[in-house]
C-alpha cells in the first residue's frame, strides 16, 4: 500500500522567462523562506530567435523534456513571455469619459496594435500621487494563448501570465520592508540580448516602464565583424573575454563584505558614483584598471591575457552611447513624474555581466549603479549547483524568474 507524503515541501507552480535568447525555468518551495527545489535553463538556437513560429516549433520540442529532466513538480506554471510581444507605454486617463479606466486603456492599445479592444490584455498601473497617469503593459491575447497551449503540450495548466517589469520589482520586494524604504527611488535596468526593459519604481510602486530595442544581439553583430566570424561564435568569445575581465576583484572584498552585513542582494561593481572617475586625476581605462589590480597582487593579467593585441577589438561604445541617451530620457520622464530624482541604479539581465557595459552606463547616468542577484538568497547556504545555478556566481539574468515566484498565482 502506498502511503501518502503527508509531510513533504509543498511547491510553489513551475515560472518560466521567455527571453529573446533563452528559456529560465525555476521552481521554490512553498514556505516562508523558500529554497530552489529545480532549475533549468533552455538556449534558443540563433535561427529561432528572430523568428516568433521557429521559437514556439522550438520550444514546443525542448520544454516537455526539460521540465521532466530538471525535475520539476506540480501541474500549474506561471510565465513572462518575451518583450517582443508586449507593448508597453505611459497615458493619462481622461476621468469626463464615460468608459471605464480598463476600456479606456484596451481602447488605446488596440488603436496601435490594429485591432479590436477585445483582442488585447492589457494591464495599467497609477502612478504614484495621480491615479490620472498610467503605465500600460498589453499583450495580444492570441500571443497569450500561444503559451497556453505551449504548457498544454506539457500537461501544464497555465496560472498567470505577467510582463518583465512587474517581477523585476517583486524580486527586490524584500529590500523595501521597512517605511523610508518605500519611498526610494529606484530605476531598474534589464539588458538582455533582445532588448532593455526598463521599470523605474518607488519603493515597490511602479512608476515609469519602457523597452529599449538594443540588446546582446547588437553586440553579437559588432563582435562578428571585427572578428570576422559567425553571431554565434563571436557571442562565445565575447562572453568569456567579458568573464575574464570580471574575475580579478582584489580591491572589493570589504565592500562585498559590508554589504553582506546590511543584508543586500545587490552586489557593487565597482562603477558607484558617476563622475568619479572622470574628476578623479588618477581615473583610468577599464583596462588600465584591472592591469594595476592584477600588478598590485603580483599576477599576470587574466582578463589582457586573453585578448590578442594583434585582432581588433570591437568597439561597442556607439551602443553604449545610444542605451546611455535612452535610459536617460527614462530617468527625465520618471523624475518629472516623481517630483525628486533618481535615488539608484540596478542593473540586471545577461549583459549586466559586462563591466565596460554596465560601467559605462553608471558613469554617463550619474547615479549609484550596482548589478541586483536576487537569486543568491534562495541558495540559503547551499554550496551546490541547482541546474544552471552557480551559488559562487552572480546570476542577475535569473531575476524575472525570481519575481514571478515572488508574486505567486494570486498575483
Amino acid at each position: 500500500m502506498r502511503i501518502p507524503r503527508m509531510f513533504s515541501k509543498t511547491v510553489s507552480p513551475v515560472v518560466a522567462d521567455f527571453g529573446a535568447s533563452s528559456v529560465k525555468l525555476l521552481q521554490l518551495t512553498d514556505e516562508e523562506t523558500p529554497s530552489i527545489v529545480a532549475a533549468a535553463k533552455i538556449e534558443i538556437p540563433d535561427e529561432a530567435r528572430g523568428n516568433v513560429d521557429r521559437r514556439f516549433a522550438f520550444l514546443a520540442e525542448e520544454l516537455p523534456a526539460a521540465l521532466r529532466k530538471g525535475g520539476f513538480e506540480g501541474k500549474r506554471a506561471i510565465c513572462s513571455p518575451a518583450s517582443s510581444h508586449f507593448i508597453v507605454q505611459q497615458t493619462r486617463i481622461d476621468e469626463s469619459s464615460p468608459l471605464s479606466v480598463d476600456d479606456q486603456v484596451s481602447a488605446e492599445v488596440a488603436g496601435r496594435m490594429n485591432c479590436l479592444p477585445k483582442a488585447v490584455v492589457a494591464r495599467s498601473f497609477p502612478t504614484p500621487g495621480s491615479d490620472r497617469d498610467r503605465v500600460v503593459l498589453a499583450i495580444a491575447r492570441d500571443d497569450v494563448m500561444r503559451h497556453v497551449d505551449l504548457f498544454k503540450r506539457c500537461r501544464i495548466d497555465l496560472v498567470g501570465v505577467h510582463p518583465d517589469q512587474i517581477p523585476m520589482l517583486h524580486s527586490f520586494n524584500h529590500l523595501h520592508r521597512r517605511s523610508e524604504d518605500r519611498s526610494i527611488s529606484t530605476m531598474y535596468v534589464d539588458a538582455g540580448w533582445g532588448a532593455v526593459k526598463v521599470a523605474v519604481a518607488r519603493g515597490t510602486d511602479l512608476v515609469f516602464a519602457r523597452i529599449i530595442q538594443i540588446g546582446g544581439r547588437q553586440f553579437d553583430e559588432i563582435s562578428a565583424a571585427a572578428w570576422g566570424c559567425t553571431n554565434a561564435a563571436a557571442r562565445i568569445r565575447r562572453i568569456q573575454e567579458e568573464e575574464a575581465q570580471a574575475s580579478p576583484k582584489p580591491m572589493q572584498s570589504t565592500e562585498a563584505t559590508d554589504h553582506s552585513q546590511l543584508g543586500s542582494v545587490m552586489l557593487r561593481v565597482g562603477m558607484s558614483k558617476a563622475g568619479a572617475e572622470s574628476e578623479n586625476p588618477r581615473s583610468r581605462t577599464e583596462s588600465g584598471m584591472i592591469l594595476a589590480e592584477d600588478r598590485r597582487i603580483a599576477e599576470e593579467s587574466t582578463s589582457l591575457a586573453a585578448v590578442s593585441t594583434a585582432c581588433p577589438q570591437p568597439d561597442f561604445i556607439e551602443v553604449h552611447e545610444t542605451v546611455a541617451d535612452e535610459l536617460s530620457m527614462c530617468a527625465r520622464y520618471a523624475q518629472a513624474s516623481l517630483g525628486s530624482p533618481i535615488d539608484r541604479i540596478v542593473m540586471l539581465g545577461g549583459e549586466s555581466h559586462s563591466r565596460r557595459f554596465a560601467g559605462h552606463l553608471a558613469r554617463r547616468m550619474g547615479i549609484k549603479t550596482s548589478v541586483g542577484d536576487p537569486i543568491r538568497r534562495l541558495f540559503a547556504g547551499n554550496a551546490d549547483c541547482i541546474g544552471p545555478l552557480d551559488p559562487s556566481r552572480e546570476h542577475p539574468e535569473w531575476v524575472v524568474a525570481c519575481g514571478l515566484c515572488a508574486m505567486g498565482p494570486k498575483a
